[in-house]
């Protein structure tokens, strides 16, 4: 299949899709096919013989926005502990620690 490629007139990619094989398994195929035939040829140029493709990852990074309301709200037995959002942590602790006492 790897000696029909040189008579077909399209892409690599149709190539494939013309004769049903994964474009992975084609480009896997002539670099074997490549290092068979040229045994003693440096990897590099084993690599650039083999592939044409520039390998590319791509990273993204997401960020997520939490508001916060402007009360804290606490379910207890008895009731509801509302707080303001911008009290310390340290003091609602104290707060509830002395509900518990």
């Amino acid at each position: 299949l790897l000696q029909q490629r040189s008579n077909f007139k399209g892409t690599n990619i149709e190539f494939c899709q013309h004769h049903n094989v994964a474009i992975t398994t084609y480009y896997k195929q002539r670099a074997l096919l490549v290092k068979q035939s040229n045994p003693n040829l440096p990897q590099q140029s084993l690599n650039a013989a083999s592939s044409r493709f520039i390998q590319v990852n791509k990273t993204t990074t997401e960020f997520c926005a939490q508001t916060h309301p402007n009360v804290l709200q606490f379910d207890i037995r008895t009731g509801q502990l509302m707080f303001p959002a911008n009290i310390a942590t340290s003091e609602i602790v104290a707060i509830i620690k002395g509900l518990t006492a």
